[in-house]
């Protein structure tokens, strides 16, 4: 029993021990430029959409096809919208309505992320054959390739509801990239540095004239042109998304998991409620009871939408509740709460 206990103790951690992840606040919101419509009410429907994709974290048409079959009208779910200018292009901005819309997309057996997002960094060397190779810096964009790579990743991470950084490097950072360090990679520095869930390590270099190669973590099966570098980067991060944040849904017939969730470090009556509102945010969770408390510690039963896993990523990041012990023989999950 000790073995496997260690060895389901050691995949938590690979899911949620060493993990920052960041609350996304627009996570209901959507924007979406004029290019990409043709009149209000497909705005509207376009947005809704792209809303799916961004709490499902799943690009699947069969999402869309869940709620086709419920035959709702998804303009009825925006709270608002506005039409403003973004460097000088009309864009469509949407808020929608969160405690409306949930149950329709939880009855329509959707698999949902909630509000915690992971961050994602970027190690972007770029070799252009002229000068000495360079890391791309969140500072520093100097020519097109860079700035377009950077509008890439922002408007990506809108999309999606995730985080997609690149780093600003100091001198220390700066000295040690020019340097062979065969103790630490490239790679392994910047994931040690800087605040990460994940990193990419991508080179793009130029192999000859408007011939481009990509390598590393995202890479191309052939040479590129200038203008493919982009494209190729995108549509291989989009399918590394589509891994990385989505739910696996459950088995046809198949239940959620059921989990004690026990939780210390509480002071005051203020914890409490603070406590149930940061519960209140996790999708996973379909309903909770109380199951006993004292003046420090409180512990519900909890019915899980999906698997416990699900749950898990959910909490990866999370300013409030830090994970300390999943024992899965009771299964219990420990956390503790941060005032």
């Amino acid at each position: 029993m000790i073995n496997k206990f260690c060895f389901f103790t050691a995949l938590v951690f690979s899911i949620i021990g060493s993990v920052h992840a960041k609350e996304l606040p627009s996570l209901f919101e959507v924007s979406l430029p004029s290019a990409h419509y043709t009149n209000t009410n497909d705005g509207l429907n376009k947005a809704f959409n792209l809303l799916i994709t961004k709490l499902s974290g799943s690009r699947s048409a069969s999402d869309l096809w869940k709620i086709g079959d419920t035959k709702l009208n998804k303009i009825d779910f925006v709270s608002s919208y506005a039409l403003n200018l973004v460097n000088g292009q009309e864009t469509l901005f949407v808020e929608f309505n969160r405690e409306t819309l949930l149950p329709v997309l939880r009855k329509a057996g959707i698999p949902l992320i909630g509000y915690t997002r992971p961050v994602i960094l970027f190690l972007i060397k770029i070799d252009t054959g002229e000068a000495a190779p360079f890391y791309l810096d969140v500072n520093n964009p100097s020519d097109e390739l860079q700035s377009n790579l950077q509008f890439t990743l922002k408007d990506l991470a809108s999309e999606r509801g995730v985080y997609l950084e690149l780093p600003s490097f100091d001198l220390e950072d700066q000295n040690f990239l020019q340097q062979t360090n065969i103790l630490l990679s490239p790679k392994q520095y910047i994931a040690e540095k800087f605040y990460n869930d994940a990193v990419l390590s991508i080179e793009i270099s130029r192999v000859g004239i408007n011939q481009w190669l990509v390598g590393g973590d995202l890479n191309s099966a052939s040479l590129l042109q200038d203008d493919e570098i982009v494209g190729v980067l995108t549509k291989e991060l989009q399918l590394f998304l589509d891994n990385f944040i989505a739910v696996e849904p459950l088995a046809p017939g198949a239940s959620g998991d059921e989990i004690l969730l026990s939780i210390k470090g509480l002071d005051s009556f203020e914890d409490f409620l603070v406590v149930e509102e940061e519960l209140a945010k996790i999708f996973a969770i379909k309903s909770k009871a109380f199951h006993s408390f004292d003046r420090s510690q409180i512990e519900y039963k909890a019915q899980l939408f999906q698997t416990t896993a699900s749950l898990l990523k959910e909490l990866r990041g999370n300013s409030k509740l830090l994970f300390k012990q999943l024992n899965q023989e009771e299964q219990t999950l420990y956390l503790e709460y941060l005032n």
